[in-house]
């Protein structure tokens, strides 16, 4: 149930009220000046235990406290309707007006609590919503009239209104008791609202939590599936380093080992300090897998300038296998590490490739810009293929430059070339 039905219903309390308490104060007015003009006063003292000293005065107060609970409801709804504790200090206001409001119309009309109820029951949603309920209950059943003239006496609008016919009676207490039936039917309908309201709001954050649980299953299921794509990609990513790794030190090792056996016997000395470099390539690879294994890492490239890295592992390769390599760089790398690591492993496969498969004797690897990219071609003078398949080491290549928004082709016409592109995004090379 929207505000804006429980606003009006609050509205139309309030006006009920005000004419309620008006026109039992303006009978009490109007009985009064008509005892004194026709000289009944006699006659009505007889019959009545009490009368208000000034009716007049008592009217106008009537109209003040009825205009004081005007300016308190219209500040509520249009000027602090944002700010709590004006709020709170405007209902403690109605408070006092209706205990005012009791003692001038001495508990002829109450009808002004329920709608302080209302106002509380709307307004007030913490813990001093029921401490305000409470209060609000026990002043409605006080302040009734014919509990207190048990104990007290006052004047009853009742003297004033038997004072006329019979017609203008009927007429007086079906306008006097319909007002109050209309004040307690609108606060009933209120507090039905206010329950279906609350009912409604019940039912949306039941609706809220069953979405809560669902979203909160798929959320965990969400995160087993990322935790084993997670593990799915770690191991691929540990089996290309090994693969990288392991390819490029045994490829350097298994040719330095043969160019040894060849030299063996005319040169000894020569395959001792081949044997010597080849166990240095060893030991390196034997590093770089402890370190790909434990720390899972780019390369080992943390610290250590990219392009001296590059050229180290082109020196130790040709070392370890005699093998002519020329390395050409025509710009200032300025790369993330996911493409340090990335062009480093395609250098790196690119000659282990060329040595193990195309058995080549000589390879150029060329780093240049072109067009926004970093442009990287590798050939070598080997024996080429006539029917290119993708290895466990394309394969690998083609995922890392994927990873990178990149491009790869490989030409096989005239020993083996590979051309890969990946682009800068707006980065320059200096």
């Amino acid at each position: 149930m929207n505000n804006i039905t429980i606003n009006k219903i609050r509205d139309s309390m309030l006006c009920i009220n005000i004419a309620a308490c008006l026109f039992t104060m303006l009978v009490i007015l109007k009985t009064s000046r008509t005892i004194c003009v026709f000289q009944k006063a006699v006659d009505f003292f007889n019959s009545t235990e009490r009368i208000p000293v000034k009716p007049d005065s008592a009217f106008l107060c009537s109209v003040l406290l009825c205009s004081c609970f005007v300016i308190t409801h219209s500040a509520r709804q249009f000027v602090f309707a944002d700010s709590k504790v004006p709020v709170y200090i405007t209902l403690g206001i109605d408070m006092v007006l209706n205990i005012a409001l009791l003692k001038v119309t001495d508990c002829n009309y109450n009808g002004f609590i329920l709608w302080l109820l209302a106002n509380c029951i709307y307004y007030i949603d913490n813990k001093w919503k029921y401490f305000a309920m409470t209060a609000g209950i026990f002043l409605f059943i006080f302040s009734n009239y014919d509990f207190i003239t048990i104990y007290y006496p006052l004047f009853s609008i009742r003297s004033y209104i038997l004072f006329y016919l019979k017609n203008t009676q009927n007429l007086l207490l079906f306008i006097y008791y319909g007002f109050s039936s209309l004040n307690l039917i609108c606060f009933l309908v209120f507090c039905m609202h206010v329950i279906q309201r609350q009912r409604g709001i019940i039912g949306v954050i039941h609706r809220l939590y069953q979405k809560l649980r669902t979203a909160n299953t798929e959320l965990r299921e969400y995160a087993d599936m990322k935790e084993k794509m997670g593990q799915m990609k770690e191991r691929n990513r540990l089996t290309m380093e090994i693969h990288d790794t392991l390819g490029h030190s045994l490829t350097g090792i298994s040719v330095g080992v043969d160019t040894c056996i060849a030299i063996m016997d005319t040169s000894p000395e020569k395959a001792r300090a081949q044997l010597q470099v080849i166990s240095g390539v060893a030991k390196n690879g034997l590093e770089e897998l402890r370190r790909s294994v434990s720390m899972l890492k780019t390369d080992g490239l943390d610290g250590v300038n990219f392009e001296d890295a590059v050229r180290n592992m082109l020196d130790r390769i040709k070392e370890a296998t005699g093998i002519s390599i020329r390395f050409s760089c025509t710009v200032r790398l300025n790369l993330t590490k996911e493409e340090q690591n990335a062009v480093f492993r395609i250098i790196q496969e690119s000659v282990t490739n060329a040595i193990r498969h195309g058995k080549a004797t000589c390879i150029g690897i060329m780093l240049a810009e072109r067009n926004g990219n970093l442009d990287i071609t590798i050939s070598d003078n080997g024996k080429g293929c006539s029917h290119l398949e993708y290895g466990f080491g394309l394969s690998h290549m083609q995922e890392r430059i994927d990873q990178l928004k990149g491009s790869i082709e490989f030409n096989t016409t005239g020993g083996f070339t590979v051309h890969a592109q990946i682009p800068l995004q707006g980065r320059s090379l200096e």
